[in-house]
């Protein structure tokens, strides 16, 4: 049977297709008219030059026989181009990649743990120098703008000086966000370690900035117009800035005097050094939780049993590292089995355990304190009382918290919490007696009710 060859454009390899039976007699036909060898024929053309062929340096580049013909139809100048933007994008990607280092976050220069403090100080240098330009500006204008200022002017100058104490808190908190989130959530100690460092530094900095008379005095004579003590000159300037600029002026004279701006130098210093003793504090109470481990016993042949066939002894043995590791098969006179507090461990056992009381029992040791915060949870109390009540005039610690907040005040969150509870409560009986029902169904026996620890999970 008679073939032809094809050459494909991408490879310029032969392809070999059979011709049908009419195809091959027709050619046969054709050919039976060729002109005889002795008559002189015509040169033949000139085989065509395809555009890996002109062009060796695009050898290898075109895959497509249309992306041949779009390439040959552009203009020499757009291929050129198109050439240049394709290896200037490719080199770009080629040293970013090789330059750039992993970092944490994605913040710039956070690869090691060290670089929390270095961003830290960073930071507060930086600060530091937005602070004197700020303080400089006091002190250029000694009293207020006179009411014949364009108000243009005093607007433009208000938010400028805005602008300054935005940058201020975006430069604390990208750094101290970042910080309180890794001594959270990270699982490496040096990393919780360095962010736990730079965490404390940028509090405590925080807190020279809420007593810094010069901040405080910034934003009332340019922003609010008032002069030292004096009352408030002319409201234009706040209706004249865009609704942002309104709210967070509002809002950071509220924090200022939410933190004792308007008290003595000496009652200042006593509530920052009370602040920095309450930030130590909860630093403390979350690394407890998240470093240290609570362990307890369970007692009782059945319950360590029960435990046994849920986690063989061998994985028990590596997730519980603690000298008085279970001991149902060493000493089987005294059945009981050592457990901790570990998330994996924990949420398994409350999901396979069958025993209604040892589900509970292990769902109140997981909720409740490590005995290293005891403590420290009270002494937190008192701290926070002595900040918010004694020193700030406040009538306890939530009221202050709750300033500034959606709610208010206790009494409104009281209230909020009352509401809820009373829409909710025929809706959650209805819940509980269908989550009742089905635990007896599943279990059997005459239960009279459900635990905390048999339906969160």
């Amino acid at each position: 049977m008679a073939r032809m060859l094809l050459l494909r454009p991408s490879s310029l390899q032969p392809i070999r297709r059979p011709y049908s039976a009419n195809a091959a007699a027709s050619i046969s036909r054709l050919t039976s008219f060729a002109p005889s060898a002795s008559k002189p024929q015509p040169p033949l053309p000139p085989p065509r030059q395809y555009p890996w062929q002109q062009q060796p340096q695009l050898r290898g580049t075109v895959a497509t026989l249309s992306e041949c013909h779009l390439h040959s139809l552009l203009p020499l100048s757009s291929r050129r181009r198109r050439r240049h933007r394709r290896r200037h994008r490719d080199r770009e990607n080629s040293s970013s990649a090789a330059g750039r280092r992993p970092t944490l976050f994605q913040l710039p220069d956070l690869s090691h743990p060290s670089d929390f403090l270095r961003l830290a100080q960073t930071a507060i240098s930086e600060c530091n120098s937005i602070r004197r330009d700020l303080a400089s500006s006091l002190s250029d204008g000694a009293s207020p703008p006179p009411s014949s200022s364009p108000l243009r002017t005093t607007i433009q100058r208000a938010k400028r000086t805005l602008r300054s104490l935005d940058q201020i808190s975006n430069v604390v908190c990208t750094v101290i966000d970042a910080a309180e989130l890794c001594r959270s959530v990270h699982a490496s100690p040096l990393w919780r370690r360095g962010a736990a460092d730079a965490f404390g530094m940028l509090s405590d900095y925080i807190g020279s900035l809420n007593a810094d008379e010069n901040l405080y005095r910034s934003l009332m004579r340019f922003v609010f117009l008032e002069s030292d003590g004096g009352p408030e000159k002319d409201g234009d300037v706040l209706e004249g800035l865009p609704p942002a600029y309104r709210r967070m002026a509002h809002a950071m004279r509220r924090e200022f005097e939410r933190d004792g701006i308007h008290l003595s130098y000496d009652r200042r210093e006593e509530a920052r050094e009370t602040n920095n003793a309450i930030v130590g504090l909860e630093s403390l109470f979350s690394n407890n939780i998240t470093e240290k481990t609570k362990y307890y016993d369970v007692v009782g042949k059945e319950n360590a049993d029960e435990i046994e066939r849920i986690v063989p002894p061998s994985v028990l043995g590596k997730l519980v590292r603690h000298p008085a590791l279970h001991r149902t098969a060493t000493h089987p006179a005294a059945p009981s089995v050592t457990l901790s507090t570990d998330p994996l461990l924990t949420n398994t056992l409350l999901a396979h355990v069958h025993s209604p009381s040892l589900r509970r029992e292990i769902y109140l040791e997981s909720h409740t304190s490590l005995p290293e915060n005891l403590p420290v949870l009270d002494s937190l109390v008192k701290l926070r009382h002595v900040h918010s009540a004694d020193l700030l005039g406040y009538p306890s610690y939530a009221h202050r918290v709750l300033t500034d907040r959606m709610a208010g005040s206790p009494e409104n969150v009281r209230g909020f919490l009352n509401r809820m509870e009373e829409r909710c409560r025929g809706v959650y009986r209805m819940e509980m007696e269908t989550v009742l029902n089905a635990k007896r169904y599943v279990e059997g026996g005459g239960f009279a009710g459900v635990s905390m620890g048999e339906i969160v999970k």
